[in-house]
């Protein structure tokens, strides 16, 4: 038994059984074939009931083609009459003005027989779905005379009718289809005057019809007549508050109209202005017991620049009433005492003469006109009213200096409202107006407690604010350079945002500056004081408001002291962008302020001189022109370093001439080495790598012009073409049809947008789209003989930049650096990591994603709340979030790689099997590496 076995073993089989993987299978998909008749088949119904089943079916399917319209509505028209109830007949008129607004909608046709269902219809409800049909039909025809008076006489007729639904569609019919020379065929009345009668209408639905009709018409650019402004005063007081609402939008509407024409004033001889009337009116909304009606006039109140300043300045003014009386100044009451006459008990003189007896009814705290009106709007309980009032308030106070410096103390008080908008409001309201304050002790009081807020919204704003700020003494900013401070210790994560705000500080009142800064700094006259921290955050910020004063008043740089100088060195390498250039009194520290013409003219002669350098290439050897290219690389990488504001510049020249010497190096191997499996990988990473750059050519640079970006496509489309060579020569029959595919695709695209811009093409390109113009379907071995043929032809192409350009700029702000202290979490579990960024230079930030690098080389794309982007400016943006990190368990803490990249999917396939998504991650930042430790699970 022992010898069979060892006979076995010693064996030698001379068959192999070798498995063929089965072929996939394939999934058709078959698109449903949809019929392009579509039918009601109303008949069909037994009931209403089953009418109306089948109309809101058919409602579902709309918009339906063209050639089923009339088909559709002859069966509707037909069923109309014929139909009993009346909520199945106001169902087939919606239904009709859905379909009128189909471009094939036959007007002249259908509206003779709305017309006639008009005339023969009892039920009000359906009267008024019908005027709303003929309101779609008579927007289609407007220039149709004949059939505009067809519908205007109809409606005339209409406005008599007993329902308020009927009355309220025939007035918006009047409002959007009306003119000036429309008249009643009976009472012969103009179309304003029939409006303003129907504004004093027994129901409130009509009469605010009659109003929306009169804005519509100012909506159309017909002129308004100056005597609605009566009605609409009169309206202020009706009880329903979507009248008023209407009545206050339409005295608005006057008050721009007619700013400079008198009215006259209630129970007096005097006449105002319009505007100031009308604001006085809207004034007194905000009053109104309707939280809409207030919203809506305080939003209004900020639009009429117009006003007088005796009337602006009143609505800062709040009157007391004590006893429903006002209440009197000092003044006025000894004046009063003085010049009584009657007997009193001597205690008190004048004590016993008679007052006049008051209506309680008849008190009203506004009878003043505009008295405390934005006083009354801050005080709201409702903070939609509260944000409003402070919006107009800001917009008028930007438009006069005076009303300005009056409302400060107004707007100032906001910054304790118990909302965060609104605090957010009053504090982006007083930077806008920023111009014409300077702040006092007490009001910087209110405003540095605000710095204790938990928001990091609200302290990031309120130290942009505090930066366009006057000060009004140095005490005042000795008080805010300390609670910046204080600020800092409490949420050192702000720390960037404190920096600038003391750069703006240093800027804006650099006087202040100057006697502070021997308390600042620490100078003694007698002695040496020791070398402080440069790492201390808190030493940085003074550094910081110090070096930018001194930009301002060369009187501070004999004060500093050679170590203040050294870290100034320091500080400007460092953050350039937070500190201002000196000139040292020595002149051993000397920094340009700005870049000089003369250097300007350098780079343009620069830029100039490297691009006739690469239009040299064609005529050149490939060995020669590739040492070209690696010369002119080290050049424009020298230049992007320099951190001029040509940088961006060089950097983008550096990646398409990084581009052309990487395909230039492909296509000399590919054509060597053709199809060889040892150099095919290392190839195609090259490609993938010019494919990437391209991408970052395209999308990370703002300025790129129309020329730039064509030869940028040029390059994608080459390097894609290599690359489909080098698939073809490795991939089945099916994957070689799929790339094919796609390279069309994508050469259909290029050649697009070539022939849209008239770009010059390369040699390579000029050969490939004549042969293939006009092919419809290219096998893969044409096509690879077509693209291997003419390789030879591929050039570097010159670039000429014609704009300066500008990079994405992403700095990560938190986390900072490695701690010792590792961040902590449950495997398998979540942690919040918090990620502060300034992203500049950039467009559309729904892109952006961060980037997760775990240590066993696994990432993860995180999608960004779009709420946590902070807009600061134009192409500025401020990034406040949390990143879930997730993962393991690890036997000790590792490093996680956290970075922010661009999302970017190109319009065309992907040649090559590597990158199946076709999605780009474009690197916006350097990653940040945080120390992460995953603990065990308790059981």
């Amino acid at each position: 038994m022992a010898a069979l076995i060892k006979k076995r073993a010693l064996a030698e089989y001379s068959q192999v059984v070798q498995e063929r993987a089965q072929p996939l299978k394939q999934i058709r998909l078959i698109k449903k074939v949809v019929s392009s008749a579509v039918q009601l088949n109303l008949q069909s119904a037994t009931n209403s009931q089953e009418v109306l089943h089948i109309l809101l079916k058919f409602e579902e399917s709309l918009p339906i083609d063209e050639d089923s319209l009339s088909g559709v509505l002859r069966e509707l028209f037909d069923h109309f009459p014929r139909e009993k109830e009346a909520m199945v007949r106001c169902k087939i008129a919606m239904v009709i003005k859905e379909l009128a607004y189909i471009p094939s909608f036959k007007y002249d046709l259908y509206t003779d027989e709305i017309l006639s269902l008009l005339k023969t219809e009892k039920s009000h409800r359906v009267v008024s779905q019908l005027v709303d049909t003929l309101t779609v039909v008579g927007k289609s025809q407007y220039h149709n005379t004949e059939v505009q008076e067809k519908l205007l006489s109809s409606v005339f007729k209409l406005l008599s009718d007993s329902s308020h639904l009927v009355r309220s569609s025939c007035l918006d019919f009047l409002g959007k289809l009306g003119t000036t020379d429309c008249q009643h065929s009976r009472s012969h009345q103009p179309l304003q005057k029939i409006l303003a009668d129907h504004m004093y209408d027994i129901d409130s639905r009509v009469r605010r019809s009659a109003f929306n009709a009169v804005l519509n018409l100012h909506q159309r650019g017909i002129q308004v007549d100056l005597a609605m402004y009566d009605h609409c005063c009169r309206s202020l007081k009706d009880d329903y508050e979507d009248v008023r609402m209407a009545a206050i939008k339409l005295i608005w509407v006057l008050c721009h109209l007619y700013p400079e024409s008198t009215v006259p004033v209630t129970d007096t001889c005097e006449e105002i202005r319009l505007v100031d009337d009308g604001f006085v009116k809207i004034c007194n909304s905000i009053n109104d017991f309707s939280m809409k009606v207030r919203k809506e006039a305080a939003s209004l109140l900020g639009s009429l620049h117009l006003v007088s300043p005796k009337f602006l300045e009143q609505t800062l003014d709040k009157k007391l009433m004590s006893n429903m009386r006002r209440k009197r100044t000092a003044h006025e009451r000894a004046r009063e005492n003085y010049m009584s006459g009657e007997w009193s008990t001597g205690k008190i003189w004048a004590d016993d003469a008679p007052k006049e007896a008051l209506d309680p009814d008849n008190i009203s705290l506004m009878n003043s006109g505009a008295c405390g009106a934005f006083v009354h709007g801050l005080e709201d309980e409702y903070l939609e009213v509260r944000n409003a009032a402070l919006d107009s308030l800001c917009e008028l106070s930007v438009n006069s200096p005076s009303f300005a410096r009056l409302s400060q103390d107004c707007i100032i008080d906001m910054f304790n409202d118990e909302i965060e908008s609104v605090r957010l409001n009053a504090i982006n309201s007083i930077r806008k107006v920023s111009a014409h304050l300077e702040l006092r002790e007490d009001q910087l009081d209110i405003i540095l407690g605000v710095l204790q807020d938990f928001s990091g919204t609200i302290r990031e704003s309120l130290r942009e604010m505090l930066g366009h700020m006057k000060l009004a003494t140095s005490s005042c900013l000795n008080n805010c350079v300390m609670e910046l401070l204080e600020n800092l210790k409490r949420y050192p994560q702000d720390k960037v945002s404190i920096w600038k705000c003391m750069k703006k500080l240093g800027e804006n009142v650099p006087n202040l500056t100057l006697s502070l800064a021997p308390d600042l700094l620490c100078i003694q006259p007698y002695f040496s004081t020791p070398e402080p921290d440069i790492e201390d955050p808190a030493y940085l910020s003074i550094l910081v408001l110090v070096f930018n004063a001194a930009a301002r008043i060369p009187t501070l740089l004999p004060m500093f002291s050679e170590y203040v100088w050294r870290h100034y060195s320091y500080l400007r390498k460092s953050i350039p962008d937070l500190v201002a250039p000196l000139s040292h009194p020595s002149s051993q520290f000397v920094v340009e302020s700005e870049v000089s013409s003369d250097a300007t003219e350098d780079m343009t002669t620069f830029f100039n001189q490297t691009s006739a350098r690469l239009e040299t290439l064609s005529r050149l050897e490939d060995s020669v022109a590739q040492n070209l290219l690696k010369m002119t690389l080290k050049d424009l990488d020298h230049v992007s370093k320099l951190g001029t504001k040509f940088s961006d510049s060089a950097e983008f020249m550096h990646k398409f001439v990084q581009c052309q010497l990487m395909l230039s190096q492909v296509v000399s191997k590919t054509i060597h080495f053709f199809c060889e499996m040892s150099t095919s990988d290392s190839l195609m990473s090259s490609l993938d790598k010019v494919l990437l750059m391209t991408e970052e050519l395209e999308k990370l640079f703002l300025g790129v012009g129309v020329s730039e970006l064509s030869l940028v496509h040029q390059t994608r489309l080459k390097a894609s073409a290599v690359m489909l060579t080098l698939v073809l020569c490795r991939c089945d029959e099916a994957e070689s049809s799929q790339a094919c595919r796609n390279f069309l695709q994508m050469m259909q695209h290029v050649q697009k947008f070539l022939t849209i811009n008239d770009a010059t093409l390369d040699r390579f390109l000029s050969e490939l789209f004549s042969k293939l113009d006009g092919v419809e379907d290219v096998k893969p071995v044409v096509l690879h003989k077509l693209v291997q043929n003419d390789m030879s032809l591929m050039q570097p192409q010159a670039l000429h930049i014609s704009n300066r350009l500008c990079k994405v700029e992403v700095v990560i702000h938190e986390p900072t650096k490695t701690s010792d202290n590792p961040l902590k979490f449950t495997a398998g579990l979540t942690a919040a990591l918090p990620l502060h960024a300034s992203i500049n230079n950039i467009q559309d930030v729904s892109c952006i994603r961060a980037l997760v690098k775990y240590p066993d080389l696994e990432t993860q794309l995180v999608k960004l709340n779009f709420n946590d982007f902070r807009k600061l400016g134009p192409l500025r943006y401020n990034l406040v979030t949390n990143v879930i990190l997730s993962h393991r368990l690890w036997s000790e803490p590792c490093h996680v790689e956290v970075s922010l990249v661009l999302c970017t999917e190109p319009g065309y396939q992907p040649i090559s099997s590597s990158n199946k998504s076709g999605l780009f991650t474009l690197q916006l930042s350097k990653p940040v590496t945080v120390l992460v430790a995953t603990k065990p699970i308790k059981c």
